[in-house]
């Protein structure tokens, strides 16, 4: 039992998602009340039991797929050291879990949004998957939702440019994350049934594509700046100065690099995103 709630059910509802989702909704949620609430916890925890629920259902759905790459092979339903009939049981509680704090409070259009973040993610995103190397273009929309979804339970207006920027930095951003793993292990992908890049591309396009995603990444987090996301000039000079460093790395690695460090460059994106996220939060809690 302690083996299961230690490393099998934080792999299986993929905490660190988990968590990043609940923060890039915690954010829109600070951005669109401009303070931090107790009233904001109540739609943030339905918003982490749909994410953790949504992750359980994907691993059952992509198990055969999982089981046959090494990144993905020990996750607990691939590996069978956890049923599919439990898998599924655990995926309908966190849902119902999730759905049901937000029912309780009355979070419709955040519940409306939460079955059509599940839908895209589990039923278009996943299938889409086995058809295009591009489904992750159309995919990355599961992670802007949640944006949507706190923005909503804070009582922020769609009309409010503000939330529109985040969740398309967001966006952004998404894409370069997702095709850096696909380059590093894009031979696994292929093994499991996926389209990768390389199908398509040569190893030298795919990576010109990749930079110029993140030069225009780059740009959009320049356009957070200059939005006025951000309260303090400190905080504008920490975004800008990494965006330089980030480039200048990318660029580097992806071009010059004769065996580029895929994988600390997928680890800087996210701390990047990271980063961003709490300067959103950090500054609407001590000023």
């Amino acid at each position: 039992m302690r083996s299961f709630l230690t490393r099998t059910f934080p792999e299986l509802i993929r905490i660190n998602i988990a968590l990043s989702v609940t923060l890039s909704a915690f954010a829109a949620e600070v951005l669109a009340s401009d303070k931090i609430s107790i009233k904001l916890v109540s739609p943030l925890a339905g918003i982490f039991f749909l994410a953790c629920g949504a992750s359980v259902l994907n691993q059952l759905q992509e198990k055969e797929q999982d089981a046959k790459m090494d990144r993905t092979r020990k996750r607990p339903v691939a590996s069978g050291n956890l049923s599919s009939k439990a898998a599924l049981l655990i995926a309908c509680i966190l849902m119902f879990l999730g759905y049901g704090i937000l029912i309780s409070e009355r979070y419709w259009t955040c519940i409306i949004l939460g079955i059509l973040d599940i839908l895209w993610y589990n039923g278009f995103y996943t299938w889409l998957k086995r058809k295009t190397a591009f489904a992750v273009v159309p995919g990355a929309l599961s992670g802007v939702i949640p944006v949507f979804m706190g923005w909503s339970a804070a009582g922020g207006s769609f009309s409010n440019p503000l939330v529109l920027i985040l969740a398309f930095f967001l966006f952004i951003w998404q894409i370069p994350h997702f095709w850096l793993l696909m380059l590093k292990y894009g031979d696994e992908y292929r093994l499991a049934g996926f389209p990768v890049m390389t199908d398509i591309f040569n190893i030298t396009q795919f990576r010109n594509i990749i930079l110029a995603w993140m030069i225009g990444a780059t740009g959009t987090s320049i356009f957070l700046v200059l939005s006025g996301l951000w309260m303090f000039s400190f905080s504008k000079m920490i975004i800008l100065g990494l965006n330089l460093l980030i480039l200048g790395f990318f660029f580097h690695q992806l071009v010059f690099a004769g065996t580029p460090r895929y994988k600390m460059m997928f680890v800087i994106m996210n701390a990047f995103l990271l980063i961003v996220l709490s300067l959103i939060i950090s500054e609407r809690i001590f000023f």
